[in-house]
């Protein structure tokens, strides 16, 4: 058994949540709206950890302009764990940046790396599969990730080939990772559904901090060698300094794509905790309760509630703020008030929100991102 004290949870939050525009905006994103509860999802992700981890074993890793939202949404969590990007790198800069720290409090320490804005239906499978992954990366000296049974085909998510048992965890089977596969077109999502052997890519990480260390210096030799250098000025006057100096020039690269893809020691667990990445507006609507039209609805902040009226509509995921927000003979359409904005949108297409922001910036209309 793995001492708690021996475990480091890494979360994710520096996401401009761009799929969920306009309710998410680059000043306010995703990971900070109440979007499955009257928490913001960054506080859920927190508070579902509190039974595993102790806060002080809880580091958050974002964005400058997001910073102090993560401090009021997560007081529990030492300032010093605070740790803020210059500028946003993808995923395989910001877990070097985590290690750092975790490291030099303890270089046997297993790291935990999740983001702060997925939907979890059972927190108790949930730890208990973090506690599977945790003591057999104290076993064995693997990159463990969590795979997710697909239960659509779904084109927004990556894909894990399974490939043979490499043992078992308190009854838990692990699994070889054999491939793993970018966001697919919707044929190959279909074969991926019927041939069985394929999960969805769920971005949740566990490893041994030293191990992952090892990994980057043999994929990611550049960034090695700047965290490197950032490690040898960390708690200084220079740390500041040097780490602008570093994100300025590491490029943009995911984990996934910059490690687990070439490594050959990464491990597969099927988890089953109820997991969606809520990455869109229809993956909201696949989670919402809907009345018996399949219609889901989202209710703003207003004292007087927000009026809602559909009719002869089916399949709908409709928001609404301050305006009676009614909709006729429309079937599986996105209709979103949000602040300044209405978005209204196929549901099939809510995936291409974000070429809505890249034209707004071409028109340099930046009150509405």
């Amino acid at each position: 058994m793995i001492a708690k004290s021996n475990v480091y949870v890494v979360i994710m939050a520096g996401g401009g949540g761009t799929r969920f525009w306009p309710w998410s905006r680059e000043r306010h994103p995703k990971q900070f709206l109440p979007i499955l509860s009257d928490r913001s999802m960054i506080r859920e992700t927190v508070d579902r950890l509190h039974s595993f981890v102790s806060s002080e074993n809880i580091f958050i890793v974002t964005s400058r302009s997001q910073a102090a939202h993560v401090r009021r949404e997560a007081p529990q969590i030492p300032p010093r764990n605070l740790l803020v990007e210059p500028a946003g790198r993808n995923t395989a800069p910001c877990l070097c940046l985590a290690s750092l720290p975790i490291h030099r409090r303890n270089p046997e320490a297993i790291m935990v790396a999740l983001p702060a804005d997925h939907a979890i239906a059972d927190r108790s499978e949930f730890l208990r599969t973090l506690g599977t992954a945790k003591e057999f990366a104290a076993k064995k000296d693997f990159l463990i990730t969590l795979g997710i049974r697909p239960t659509a085909p779904e084109t927004g998510y990556g894909y894990i080939e399974k490939g043979g048992i490499l043992g078992k965890i308190k009854g838990t089977k692990v699994f070889e990772a054999k491939a793993f596969r970018e966001k697919p077109a919707l044929n190959k999502a279909r074969a991926y559904l019927r041939h069985g052997g394929y999960l969805w890519n769920s971005g949740i990480f566990i490893w041994k901090v030293g191990v992952f260390g090892e990994a980057v210096k043999k994929f990611l030799p550049q960034l090695h060698g700047d965290m490197l250098a950032l490690a040898k000025v960390w708690g200084t006057s220079r740390e500041k300094k040097v780490l602008k100096q570093v994100y300025e020039r590491c490029q943009p690269i995911s984990v996934d794509y910059g490690i687990m893809e070439k490594a050959e020691n990464v491990a597969l667990i099927e988890a089953q905790f109820g997991w969606n990445d809520v990455g869109s507006w229809s993956a909201l609507w696949n989670i919402r309760p809907k009345d018996l039209d399949r219609n889901a609805y989202i209710s703003g902040n207003q004292p007087a509630g927000t009026r809602i009226l559909a009719i002869n509509s089916s399949g709908c995921l409709i928001r609404g703020e301050k305006k009676l927000i009614a909709v006729l003979g429309m079937k599986d359409t996105v209709v979103v008030e949000a602040g300044n904005v209405f978005l209204v949108c196929p549901r099939d297409q809510s995936q291409e929100v974000r070429r809505i922001m890249d034209g707004l910036k071409k028109k340099g209309w930046k009150e509405y991102l």
